[in-house]
C-alpha cells in the first residue's frame, strides 16, 4: 500500500454537511444581536454547533453501516432533513419570537409572532422526529449486516 495517499473511510458528504451545519451554528451566534428573542436565537447557535459535531461523528461511523442499502440511504436523508429543519426552526423562532414550540424559554419570549409564523416554526421543529427515525434506521442497518472485524 503506497504511503502517499491515505484511505478515507469516512462519508465525505456527511463531512461536508457537518462543516456546513457547524458554520451555520457559528454564524447564528451573531444573530441574538438582531433577533426579537435573543435567547431563542442563542439556542439556534447551540443547536447548529451541536448538530454539526454530530454530523462529523456520523460521517466517521457511516461506512460501518455497509453498502448503501435503502435503509442506510433513508437514514441519511432523515438525519439531514431533521438536522437542517431543526436549526432553521430554532433560528426563525428567535427572529420572529415564535414561542408556541419553545416550552422552556417561550414564557420569557416577547409576543409578536403571527399565527402563520408559529405554524411554520412548529412544522420545522416537529421534523426533528426524523433524527429519531434516523437512529432507529441505523440500528436496523447494523442488525441486518454485522460489522466485519479484523482478526
Amino acid at each position: 500500500m503506497p504511503l502517499d495517499r491515505p484511505t478515507i473511510t469516512a462519508d465525505r458528504s456527511l463531512i461536508a454537511h457537518g462543516a456546513i451545519m457547524t458554520l451555520l451554528g457559528l454564524v447564528s451566534g451573531l444573530t441574538p444581536l438582531i433577533a426579537r428573542s435573543p435567547a431563542a436565537a442563542l439556542q439556534a447557535h447551540s443547536i447548529g454547533v451541536l448538530q454539526g459535531a454530530m454530523l462529523f461523528g456520523l460521517a466517521a461511523i457511516w461506512p460501518a453501516l455497509g453498502p448503501s442499502r435503502g435503509v442506510v440511504r433513508a437514514a441519511k436523508w432523515c438525519g439531514l432533513i431533521g438536522f437542517y429543519s431543526n436549526w432553521v426552526g430554532a433560528e426563525l423562532a428567535g427572529f420572529w419570537s415564535a414561542r408556541a414550540m419553545m416550552i422552556v424559554s417561550g414564557v420569557a419570549m416577547p409576543p409578536g409572532a403571527s399565527r402563520w409564523m408559529e405554524v411554520a416554526v412548529a412544522i420545522l421543529l416537529s421534523m426533528s422526529f426524523l433524527i429519531v427515525a434516523m437512529c432507529v434506521m441505523i440500528l436496523l442497518a447494523l442488525r441486518k449486516s454485522p460489522i466485519a472485524t479484523k482478526s
